[in-house]
């Protein structure tokens, strides 16, 4: 079924910065005011690290210190209680969730969640490199064992629990795929350590430019790249 919808397609990568919380809100104020068309996107998919989490980390096998988002004042500005975000309010997610007229996205760790308008697969202190490089490099800490890699393979899983035909779980028609801010963990997991920052930035890369390559976006999907 042919979409109405061609705000953005799959080769048209759209370079957002953390710059102004009003930039990003621009990007969903624009594709609802195409036409006059109001929800451009019927379903969001989000990836990325705490700047996206909404709740991931407190269900994943991640570190203890990661506990205290459960707790005031986590939350206490809006939710009036902690939803493991790594905020006191929403995050820039939560925002574009409501100016596309969405509810907020459930993170994939929470079973009993409607998934019904999209899924959060961000884990607060995921990496764009593998988890295991840095094990072998003695760099593992107390760190968080997702990486960007972890969140495709979320993706694939939720997918295949869909029990849908192979050509309805890539018809990504109306869906915003979100990739929020991921890789500044690598750089910090690896500070004082002799691993040289060419080669987190080169691994980065590659790391996410084979996440994309993953989704293989339909032409009619939104696509939103968060640095």
């Amino acid at each position: 079924m042919a979409s109405s919808v061609t705000f953005m397609s799959s080769s048209t990568i759209l370079l957002i910065t953390l710059c102004t919380l009003s930039s990003v809100l621009s990007v969903a104020s624009a594709a609802a005011s195409v036409e006059g068309r109001t929800r451009p996107f019927k379903r969001v998919y989000a990836f990325g690290d705490s700047f996206t989490d909404t709740g991931n980390t407190k269900n994943a096998e991640g570190p203890s210190g990661f506990g205290h988002v459960s707790n005031s004042p986590y939350g206490t500005t809006f939710f009036n209680h902690s939803t493991n975000r790594y905020s006191d309010g929403r995050l820039v997610i939560d925002f574009v969730a409501e100016d596309l007229s969405l509810p907020y996205l459930p993170p994939y760790r929470h079973r009993k969640a409607n998934d019904t308008f999209g899924v959060n697969f961000a884990v607060a202190g995921s990496t764009a490199i593998n988890h295991l490089f840095f094990v072998n490099h003695n760099l593992s800490l107390d760190i968080t064992p997702q990486s960007i890699q972890t969140q495709m393979i979320w993706f694939n899983r939720y997918l295949e629990s869909k029990e849908c035909e192979e050509s309805k779980c890539k018809d990504f028609e109306d869906t915003l795929f979100w990739f929020g801010e991921i890789g500044v963990n690598d750089y910090a997991y690896t500070l004082g350590s002799t691993v040289p920052d060419d080669t987190i930035r080169k691994l980065a890369i590659s790391s996410v430019s084979g996440a994309l390559q993953v989704i293989n976006l339909n032409p009619l999907s939104g696509f939103v790249f968060l640095f």
